[in-house]
């Protein structure tokens, strides 16, 4: 085959390959018309409108905690960390003390999770390792890295609906539990108040 005649074929040959895709790419018919101000997508697409996404505990209530909590730290001397989750363990609010770690954080985050993961405090779980070690050991084999079993995280339920965690971490076991539970009462009041 002669140079032009190759030249030619591979020429056709792209002309050909380009043709399928434009076919192929490019929609038939005439073009959709463009949506209108309110007009929703169809189902499975995303809406017009601004996305809520449900939380379990407002971002209110998660502060009414942190700040009664960080009011009872301080009050007592402490620096801790403090931290609200909601009930897939996800950070709503927490606030880190000046004078406390990064560790703090994370360890705050941990017992929070650990409290929501098996519904209990984290101080009844750690109690209860003697008892019932495989509880403990498979919350902590199972949300490896995630969890933190010790002194200092409860969970908070509206009834019998689990609704997220707080935790206190950087404050000793005879300060992290208080805070919490100043916290907790602060929230209960609050709810209380808005219920009228």
């Amino acid at each position: 085959m002669s140079r032009r005649a190759w030249a030619l074929a591979t020429i056709v040959q792209t002309l050909v390959v380009a043709l399928v895709v434009v076919l192929v790419v490019v929609p038939r018919g005439a073009a959709a018309p463009a949506p209108r101000p309110g007009d929703q997508e169809p189902l499975g697409g995303r809406p017009a409108g601004p996305i809520d996404v449900t939380t379990s505990i407002s971002l209110a209530e998660a502060r009414v905690i942190v700040d009664a909590a960080v009011a009872n730290a301080r009050a007592a001397g402490g620096h801790p960390t403090i931290v609200v989750v909601d009930d897939h363990g996800d950070v709503v609010s927490m606030d880190r003390m000046h004078g406390t770690t990064d560790y703090f954080a994370r360890f705050a985050v941990g017992k929070a999770k650990g409290a929501v993961a098996l519904q209990q405090p984290t101080g009844e779980t750690a109690d209860a390792y003697g008892a019932n070690p495989q509880r403990f050991l498979s919350a902590l084999s199972m949300l490896q890295g995630e969890v933190l079993l010790i002194r200092g995280g409860v969970p908070l339920f509206d009834g019998n609906r689990l609704i997220g965690g707080v935790a206190s971490a950087g404050f000793g076991p005879n300060g992290d539990e208080p805070a919490v539970a100043a916290g907790i009462a602060a929230w209960e009041q609050y709810r209380q108040g808005e219920r009228r």
